[in-house]
């Protein structure tokens, strides 16, 4: 892929020969546009989004220092070489403080231009090269920022513990910049906390985000990462009910075990869990994130998906294996579920 150049000069003979050197070259620059001046350059610069504006100090109706300090101003992700003769030295000099990168000196001989558009070349590909890196941290921020937030909300602390480590020294290998790794461990932070907000509101405290300017190499970014993990596994400990959580999650291993048994029902799992009717049901929906009568059903249904999927079983022989007796109620349940009934789901499978 070629890098997009502007060439700004009010001397015709000097774009020319530009254009000629640059196209010629062979680090992979096009010029896709030239100007006489930085008012029109600027117009130019912000249809073409160029990667790279070389561009004259001394022109009519807007000047080079100007025109760089417009395109600062408007943001515009381009590197900058500045021509100049060697009686403008004071505002080459002016220009390299405005974040110019390079200059070139009139008349611009082919070494000088070859040296400078290849120290770009590089500059810009490192700079692909990083939003590429984070484009694919991100989607890992997004993917382990769900599941890391799930350990939390269940208390899994050695699941989180042994995942982070073994995360840490594949990402380490990939950047030992202290300032990128730093961002890394923010935005994860920023992740994980956004979707345990999600599941337990403001229940968790907020990360103190500010703390990862301390950090002076990339294991105490991940420390102070890890450190702000456990506070959160702290706050959902004491600010839930665990030994509820706990009970409930014995109670889904035993629904699990029992769904086939039709009387099973939400007064029979608070007998077995030792708790009241109402806090049973309060707590199921709380930590399971549905009702009893909810979690049942879809995983009867489930079960019962997968019994379907044998030709030798018969519709009616699937439902009493998931609790229901009754068929025309296990039937409509069935489509309310899924959409469709029992034994349509056999014919789409091409077993009627």
């Amino acid at each position: 892929m070629k890098y997009k150049v502007i060439i700004v000069d009010d001397e015709y003979m000097i774009k020319r020969s530009l254009y000629k050197l640059i196209t010629e070259s062979e680090h992979g620059f096009e010029i896709v546009g030239e100007a006489e001046d930085g008012q029109e350059a600027l117009e130019l610069a912000i249809q073409k989004l160029p990667d790279l504006i070389i561009t004259d100090i001394s022109m009519p109706i807007m000047d080079g220092l100007e025109f760089i300090r417009e395109c600062r101003d408007r943001q515009l992700p381009c590197e900058f070489v500045i021509l100049s003769g060697y009686g403008e030295f004071e505002y080459a000099r002016q220009a390299l403080q405005s974040e110019v990168t390079d200059y070139l000196l009139k008349p611009v001989r082919t070494e000088q231009l070859d040296n400078v558009l290849r120290a770009i070349r590089n500059k810009l590909d490192s700079k692909r090269k990083m939003v590429s890196d984070r484009s694919v941290w991100l989607w890992y921020c997004k993917t382990i920022g769900q599941r890391w937030a799930c350990l939390i909300w269940d208390l899994d602390e050695k699941q989180i513990q042994a995942e982070m480590a073994s995360a840490y020294f594949r990402y380490i290998e990939q950047t030992s910049d202290i300032v990128q790794f730093k961002h890394l461990c923010f935005e994860l932070l920023m992740f994980i906390q956004k979707e345990l907000e999600q599941c337990a509101g403001k229940e968790v405290r907020g990360a103190d985000f500010s703390l990862f300017q301390t950090v002076s190499d990339p294991l105490e970014a991940w420390r102070l990462l890890e450190a702000n993990l456990m506070n959160y596994v702290r706050d959902v400990r004491t600010k839930r009910n665990h030994g509820a959580f706990q009970g409930i999650k014995q109670a889904v291993a035993y629904i699990e075990q029992h769904y086939m048994d039709e009387d099973l029902s939400l007064q029979s799992i608070a007998e077995q869990m030792n708790m009241s009717l109402s806090y049973a049901s309060q707590s199921f929906k709380e930590t399971a994130g549905v009702s009893f009568v909810q979690f049942l059903t879809g995983l009867r249904m489930e079960k019962a998906k997968e019994l379907l999927h044998n030709s030798n079983c018969k519709t009616y022989e699937a439902a009493q294996a998931v609790g229901y007796n009754d068929y025309p109620h296990f039937t409509k349940t069935f489509k309310k579920y899924f959409g469709y009934t029992p034994r349509e789901y056999r014919k789409r499978m091409g077993f009627d």
